[in-house]
């Protein structure tokens, strides 16, 4: 009776200590449920691509690009950057050379000003002959560095970016920020010329450029940037600043 209950109880255990695997036909309707998930992503239906990147973990729960569009939900649309960490690290785990986790991941820790653990991550994207965004690590990594008052460093890093991909629009912005921050107007200027020329249906453009064209007394043109602006702009608040900036000339 005990080698029986004994024999029993280990088979128990021995199941209880089984991982699933998931069955092909698991694995293709993640693989459905990933693609409906990325597709209502890209309309601006966050809430539906949560739920379809969810039903693709449930079914196929080791799905590492899952897990790295789950964390890019849960940290730009829903502001849960704890959880997206979580969901990077396992993606990271099933696969550690997923250099879009490590760039998603080190953006989270951006975010939370934990720029050298951000820093770290983004070298080591940039370290991935495959990896097929480097502008993005790269542009990235020189904000950090910026943020981390490592200004000079940190304009090698985005002009590098934006030389990869010359329609990087964030990095012409974020080289205006700089130059405009470091007291540069007239290259602050002319980042943000490019900001708005890479990006012309981009309202925040037209104001960046348009506040940068007062301090170079070029009223005209800051006249019609903001207008532009204003004409653009989606947000009740940023049309309210264009043609309060407008109305100030």
């Amino acid at each position: 009776m005990f080698r029986r209950l004994s024999t029993a109880w280990l088979l128990a255990l021995a199941l209880m200590g089984c991982k699933h695997v998931p069955t092909e036909q698991e694995r293709q309707g993640a693989e459905i449920h990933y693609e409906l998930g990325l597709q209502a992503q890209q309309v601006g239906n966050v809430q539906e691509a949560y739920k379809e990147l969810q039903k693709a973990l449930e079914l196929d729960p080791d799905y590492p690009e899952a897990h790295n569009a789950t964390g890019i939900l849960l940290h730009l649309a829903f502001n849960r950057p704890e959880e997206a960490i979580q969901h990077y690290n396992k993606a990271l785990a099933l696969r550690p050379g997923f250099s879009e986790a490590k760039t998603n991941l080190a953006n989270v820790y951006l975010s939370q000003a934990r720029y050298d653990e951000a820093i770290k991550l983004y070298e080591a994207a940039l370290n991935d002959m495959l990896y097929p965004t480097p502008f993005i690590a790269q542009g990235n990594l020189g904000w950090a560095l910026y943020k981390k008052g490592e200004t000079e460093r940190a304009l090698r890093s985005i002009k590098a970016a934006v030389t990869t991909n010359p329609n990087f629009c964030l990095g012409y912005k974020n080289l205006g920020v700089i130059y405009e921050e470091t007291g540069n107007v007239s290259e602050a200027c002319r980042s943000f010329a490019h900001y708005r020329e890479s990006c012309p249906d981009v309202a925040d453009a037209y104001l960046r450029e348009g506040a940068c064209q007062v301090k170079m007394g070029k009223m005209e043109d800051a006249r019609q940037s903001f207008t532009t602006c204003e004409a653009k702009a989606k947000s009740k608040a940023l049309k309210d600043d264009c043609r309060r900036l407008l109305e100030a000339l």
